[in-house]
């Protein structure tokens, strides 16, 4: 079932007040940059986020900042401003603005009147900042921030995760509703898992390409099984969250193995910033696909290439066996697939089919929350009251063909919401 393109503007649009974006702003603490891209004292970072433009920055004394990029006397760009111990202070004539939440006006030095009043004069917007879990939050709303997701990451040693992150040219629903796909993975990511899973479970994903899915409705959002027949009887299911707006928390390829979070941050309309968290609640992560990331703000690599060269597909390689012919990083393969879908997909010319059920959940939430929003009400699934994030977690493995995947939980030492089902 396709939707309509009125609905898919309201689930792709955040620029210029849109709902979307302007709903983001207020009932969601949004990821800016990772924590490892912000040196004390170093270099201030432009960064965009739902159409709007602000620089982020770690003061000399380690606190973070966040200011609109424009500083608001002459218009200069923040990002060229000189980061000191307690502030930035704009190049153009020296204003110096505090790195505390209220990012006020303290020093003025072309004032010819009294300074200290003529910076009291001046109101700079107040831009919440908050870093956990190897991320810099931001919360841009009015009032009283909302819950902070402490999702199990958040909490977790610097060993224990890894975060990256890289700027992709399309919507950020695209990359969303791919982390909820799950027979996706099973078809274009095959070569890739053939050669990094070896003998564990996630090489299940391709024994079988037509899942059953049983859903459960959470306070965040929904978890579902998706699950697998497989030659010679036994039953693979692999149980992944959605969390609104955007995370969707993946299960392990193996017990006590690293999971990922995934989740796509709009930019803009048509860009999107892709967040990888790559964690291991149990040990140090050690060296991973992720942690080995040069650059944790460019990080997995895009195809090369545009349209005209099919984003560098390596045909190949294809004809040796590689699949999708993009075996840079499992993630490359997906961007390919983003871009190859245009900046902004119209979802009204779909044909979808019974695997596409969380994906399609994941739509109904978001467009639920949009409308509750325009209807002036906190959309239900932001209301604090409810929410554990730190007790969500992923999980899957093999189970007998006459149990349930529920079985699953009964010898699993899991946190919190999911310990109480055993």
């Amino acid at each position: 079932m396709a939707i309509s393109r009125e609905d898919n503007e309201l689930l792709t649009r955040t620029d210029h007040g849109a709902p979307l974006g302007e709903m983001l702003r207020q009932h969601y603490w949004i990821p800016v940059v990772p924590s490892a891209a912000l040196e004390p004292g170093g270099a201030p970072i432009l960064t965009r986020l739902t159409g709007i433009e602000y620089v982020v920055y770690r003061a000399g004394n380690g606190k973070i900042g966040i200011v609109d990029k424009m500083c608001p006397h002459r218009g200069a760009s923040m990002a060229l401003a000189m980061n000191e111990h307690d502030g930035l202070r704009c190049i153009f004539h020296g204003w110096k603005f505090s790195v505390d939440d209220d990012s006020r006006l303290i020093e003025a030095p072309n004032h010819g009147g009294n300074e200290e009043q003529f910076c009291k004069s001046i109101r700079s917007p107040r831009y919440r900042a908050h870093e956990a879990g190897g991320i810099v939050w931001a919360w841009f709303g009015q009032g009283e921030p909302p819950v902070f997701p402490d999702l199990p990451f958040t909490y977790l040693p610097e060993a224990h995760r890894f975060v990256t992150s890289t700027l992709v040219q399309c919507n950020w629903l695209q990359g969303v509703e791919a982390t909820m796909d799950t027979t996706h993975a099973g078809a274009l990511h095959q070569s890739f898992t053939a050669l990094v899973s070896g003998n564990n479970e996630r090489a299940n994903l391709s024994k079988s390409s037509k899942p059953k899915f049983e859903f459960e409705d959470t306070p965040y959002g929904f978890r579902y099984a998706a699950v697998r027949t497989l030659p010679g009887g036994n039953q693979y299911a692999r149980v992944n969250n959605f969390v609104m707006p955007w995370y969707g928390i993946i299960t392990a390829p193996e017990p006590d193995g690293p999971s990922t979070v995934f989740f796509s941050v709009p930019v803009d309309d048509n860009t999107h910033r892709a967040w990888f968290v790559h964690f291991n609640l149990h040990a140090p992560l050690g060296v991973t696909q992720f942690t080995i990331s040069p650059d944790v703000m460019n990080f997995p690599p895009l195809p090369l290439g545009d349209e005209r060269s099919n984003w560098g597909q390596n045909r190949s390689l294809m004809k040796r066996g590689y699949f999708s012919g993009f075996p840079q990083h499992f993630a490359t393969e997906d961007f390919a697939i983003f871009l190859s879908q245009g900046p902004q997909l119209d979802r009204s010319k779909e044909n979808l089919c019974s695997s596409d059920m969380a994906v399609i959940r994941v739509r109904q939430l978001i467009l639920k929350s949009v409308r509750e929003f325009m209807a002036g009400e906190a959309p239900t699934m932001a209301r604090g009251a409810t929410l554990q994030y730190k007790n969500i977690v992923s999980f899957g493995g093999l189970f007998p063909a006459d149990k349930s995947w529920r079985s699953l939980l009964e010898h699993r030492d899991l946190p919190g919401i999911l310990a109480t089902q055993k």
